[in-house]
């Protein structure tokens, strides 16, 4: 029985996709990070933060996953639901589990933090859940994704302490614009035959595959100018963070136009692996810049 729910947990961890767990952590910590020049926060309170987080933010991508089962099928995908190693009532039972954690641990740091948990805990399930799934038009899944961002670097700020100040909002805002703008058109383009099958309207099945690429370069590049412009006027320490985002959207906007790229849904994931390499980086030029700045 023990050695079950060890086995189920791990591959519901593994169906939560790990890159993403990373990403929420970097945003979360990213929030707290920026209260570091001004205080030092509660370490317990930001821990605990975290793990509330990290729990919701598993139950959001596990439900996704039991609810995507049938597109990851069509795509091919290796994802522990859809190829039936871990089944659909062993994962809902899990996913219960980890949004009553995330939330215990959100509510015991206080109302503000509860609040923002509960947000992020149902604009996840909206996502994916019924009755309109938002990850069903390309326009509510852009915004699904500047929401789940914003609440992150929100609540990672309050659990260290700190007010909605420029920097955090800032932060927040542009690296939420990042995640629903240019990640929510660079995940689609591996997932086309799936998500025509289900009657999903991406981006790509809505503009065209070719168009599509073109709008990601267009977004990619003018949120990563608008960054830096924004953090040299009202913030220069989120000028490193600000500069690597915009040479990641280089690299996101040459890899979405890459016609020599190959096909399929290997080629497809590039310009997204782009995007996810690029908020890790910003996010550690982030941390860097903030350590440099307390040392000296």
């Amino acid at each position: 029985m023990l050695r079950s729910i060890a086995r189920y947990t791990r591959l519901c961890l593994a169906e939560a996709r790990p890159t993403v767990q990373l990403a929420f952590f970097f945003r979360y910590s990213a929030g707290s990070a920026l209260t570091l020049l001004r205080h030092m926060p509660d370490l317990q309170r930001v821990a605990t933060g975290e793990l509330g987080w990290f729990c919701s933010t598993v139950a959001i991508y596990a439900f996704n996953g039991v609810t995507d089962r049938a597109e990851d099928r069509k795509n091919g995908s290796t994802r522990p639901i859809a190829t039936g190693r871990l089944p659909v009532a062993a994962a809902l039972a899990l996913i219960a589990c980890f949004a009553a954690v995330g939330t215990a641990c959100a509510w015991s740091l206080g109302q503000r933090q509860g609040l923002l948990s509960t947000g992020f805990l149902a604009i996840g399930y909206a996502y994916s859940g019924r009755p309109f799934p938002l990850k069903q038009t390309f326009y509510t899944c852009t915004g699904a994704g500047l929401g789940l961002g914003l609440l992150t670097y929100m609540a990672g700020g309050d659990a260290a302490g700190a007010r909605a100040g420029t920097g955090l909002l800032l932060l927040g805002g542009a690296m939420s614009v990042w995640m629903g703008g240019v990640g929510g058109i660079a995940k689609e383009f591996s997932d086309i035959d799936g998500d025509r099958l289900v009657g999903r309207r991406t981006w790509p099945i809505v503009l065209g595959e070719y168009r599509a690429r073109r709008l990601l370069a267009i977004v990619a590049i003018g949120t990563g100018l608008a960054f830096v412009l924004i953090a040299a006027c009202y913030d220069t320490v989120l000028l490193g963070c600000a500069l690597t985002v915009l040479l990641g959207a280089l690299v996101v906007s040459a890899t979405g136009l890459d016609r020599s790229a190959p096909t399929g849904r290997r080629g497809g994931r590039r310009p997204y692996h782009a995007f996810m390499w690029t908020q890790h980086l910003a996010h550690l030029a982030l941390a860097g810049t903030v350590f440099l700045l307390i040392a000296g």
